[in-house]
């Protein structure tokens, strides 16, 4: 009976808040085994690298040039809001978003991307520019090689 009423006030109590959820059940020489608050060590994992910090702003594309590409083709993105390295995610041509064909690309700054067009079939088609903020799409057209 002590030790349902001895749970229940610990489940009770870490379900309010009270009581600290980190323990382990560990065998100390001795003592016998049980669950122990085990204290955090330091070391190299304690560490948390930051995300980084990106603008929220939704991506616009404004120019693609050119606006008809072969498969191949150097292609200039310019719009607004493309962000920093960190937060840029791709160029894709083809279906909407990151589901297209990933194409290889360099961001020169945050209002222009260059990026070479994929193999695709001739015809209309989209590309898409994916940040940390969303994404924007223009129609392009792909001619044949």
């Amino acid at each position: 009976m002590k030790t349902t009423a001895v749970t229940l006030i610990m489940l009770f109590g870490a379900a309010l808040g009270f009581l600290p959820l980190a323990a382990a059940d560990v065998n100390i020489p001795g003592m016998g085994s049980g669950a122990y608050d085990v204290p955090s060590v330091g070391g190299p994992g304690d560490k948390v690298d930051k995300a980084p910090t990106c603008d929220r702003a939704r991506p616009k594309i404004t120019k693609v040039t050119p606006d008809e590409m072969k498969p191949g083709d150097k292609v200039t993105i310019t719009g607004e809001n493309f962000g920093k390295k960190e937060c840029f995610h791709g160029v894709y041509f083809g279906s909407g978003g990151a589901s297209g064909a990933a194409a290889s690309y360099q961001l020169v700054n945050e209002t222009t991307v260059e990026a070479t067009a994929p193999d695709l079939k001739p015809g209309l088609s989209k590309v898409n520019v994916v940040t940390g903020g969303g994404s924007s799409q223009a129609i392009i057209l792909i001619q044949a090689k």
